[in-house]
């Protein structure tokens, strides 16, 4: 994913001096070179002379390849713990925090030429990310970072990846962005970055904080874990920033920072931004964006109740920043289509709409969303991921079969898993009548789209922008819009279409 940038030489009083400003207590053991030419977490990537961290990861303890590292060439190690190993190692207090702000060190520290904009949240990261990058951009040139890829400057967007890349990825991306012209940059930061400070390296001069619901608990050891994971954004964000803050969630009623603009978005007058006489379509919707003594047009081309509060999480950000709310409004009447979220693939002669909804809230969302804007049925596929927090299945069954008027249950990526185990603990506990497991997802989709009728829409759930299904440990190809492309053809300029959630 990540672009092929050079990493600057850095001498290693530059080193000790990062490490000392971040409080990791660094200590060598051995005696250090003058210079590393580059900083690598893989062993397998080392060059001669370069500075190799030792992470302790969920899976794998980095400790372990410090030898490998040292017969790679490594001049030196980054440990929370020195190893028998005949090499100089510096000790710190947290590897993983160290290893965020060597990267960002070893980029020539981009972030500091850079507006940075950190978005967490359960969902709607991606379509805020998106919507600020844009705004943004009619200040001068931004980039964006996320689970859709790296937006360019140009509007291109890179591969998808992780939501936020390992820390010298993303410092590596965002001097990309920055020499490609950048002058901000939004990030979608999650919570297995948060808590594995893989953006400790950065300060940001916003934040923002969507929705909050049950994800991850294959990571995160229970709910509030995960709450307090998307809180340590607060600690990076810099003196005098911005914080823009969902009103209508109640998790994060206690966002409050010191020394900085918080600004409250929500469906209440009491928020420093809401929609007024709002006007939800097939197509979008319309409303009067409103501030304390100030309101300004907004016909958003992007469908659903929920991407009304994406887009005001985006223009609290920009509002924050200065930006007059009648060129907030413009820029979000012209914001174009986001990949993979609540994506329009055909209006004739059946509406088709793919959609990243992959957990228990967005699933819902989703659907309740289209039932508000189609006349006929709802016909709708949905899988859950293999490898993942296994207590959602029932949950998101169970909501695909109150919502949907024809319920398909399918494969998402099963992973090592069997996909006809994920199918039936989706249906634990339902009616037989009340859905039907179709495992082979294209046939899925095929079944779906053979029972529409003109009236009706077809959701496609779970995998959105993405254009492969990992099986087993294999990433094979699979793209929903060829897909219904080959199956339905698409009415013309139907990829033109207005689309977009998260």
């Amino acid at each position: 994913m990540c672009r092929t940038l050079p990493q600057q030489k850095t001498t290693n009083g530059q080193v000790e001096r990062r490490l000392d400003e971040a409080g990791l207590d660094p200590r060598w053991s051995g005696a250090p070179p003058e210079e590393f030419p580059a900083l690598r977490s893989d062993s397998r990537l080392i060059g001669a002379g370069d500075l190799f961290c030792a992470i302790p990861g969920t899976r794998v303890d980095g400790h372990a390849f410090v030898e490998a590292a040292g017969r790679a060439g490594a001049a030196a190690a980054v440990v929370e713990r020195v190893t028998d190993v005949d090499l100089p190692q510096l000790a710190v207090r947290d590897a993983r925090a160290a290893v965020s702000h060597l990267a960002a060190l070893f980029a020539g520290d981009p972030g500091e030429a850079l507006r940075l904009v950190g978005i967490t949240g359960t969902n709607g990261k991606s379509t805020t990310c998106w919507l600020t990058r844009w705004i943004l951009e009619d200040a001068g040139p931004a980039a964006a970072l996320g689970t859709l890829g790296t937006v360019s400057v140009d509007g291109t967007v890179g591969a998808p990846g992780l939501t936020t890349p390992d820390p010298i990825d993303l410092a590596i991306e965002l001097a990309a962005a920055r020499a490609s012209g950048a002058e901000a940059a939004v990030l979608e930061v999650s919570s297995h970055a948060l808590d594995q400070r893989r953006a400790d390296g950065f300060s940001f001069d916003a934040v923002g904080f969507t929705s909050f619901s049950r994800e991850h608990l294959e990571y995160h050891p229970d709910l509030e874990a995960y709450r307090k994971a998307k809180l340590r954004l607060l600690e990076l964000l810099a003196p005098g920033g911005v914080c823009a803050v969902n009103d209508d969630e109640p998790a994060w009623k206690e966002i409050a920072p010191q020394n900085a603009t918080t600004l409250r978005y929500g469906f209440e007058s009491t928020a420093d931004l809401w929609p007024d006489r709002l006007d939800l379509y097939a197509g979008g919707a319309r409303f009067m964006l409103r501030a304390p003594g100030e309101a300004a047009a907004v016909a958003l081309p992007l469908p659903a109740e929920f991407n009304v509060r994406n887009a005001l999480a985006a223009a609290a950000i920009a509002r924050g920043f200065g930006m007059s709310l009648e060129r907030i409004a413009a820029r979000l009447s012209a914001a174009p289509a986001v990949p993979g979220r609540m994506e329009v693939l055909s209006r004739e002669p059946v509406l088709v709409v793919r959609d990243f909804a992959h957990n228990p809230d967005s699933c819902e969302r989703a659907l309740s969303s289209l039932r508000e804007i189609v006349p006929g049925r709802v016909i709708a596929l949905l899988g859950c991921g293999g490898d993942r927090d296994p207590g959602k299945r029932p949950q998101m069954g169970s909501i695909l079969a109150r919502l949907a008027d024809v319920a398909i249950v399918t494969s998402d990526n099963p992973r090592s898993e069997d996909p006809s185990e994920i199918c039936r603990q989706m249906v634990a506990g339902l009616p037989p009548d009340s859905y039907e497991i179709v495992v082979d997802r294209r046939e899925a989709i095929a079944r779906g789209l053979a029972e529409a009728g003109p009236a009706d829409a077809v959701a496609l759930l779970g995998k959105g922008h993405e254009t492969y299904q990992i099986i087993g440990g294999e990433r094979l190809p699979f793209d929903e819009r060829r897909i219904v492309e080959d199956l339905l053809p698409v009415s013309p300029g139907a990829s033109d279409l207005p689309g977009g959630t998260a």
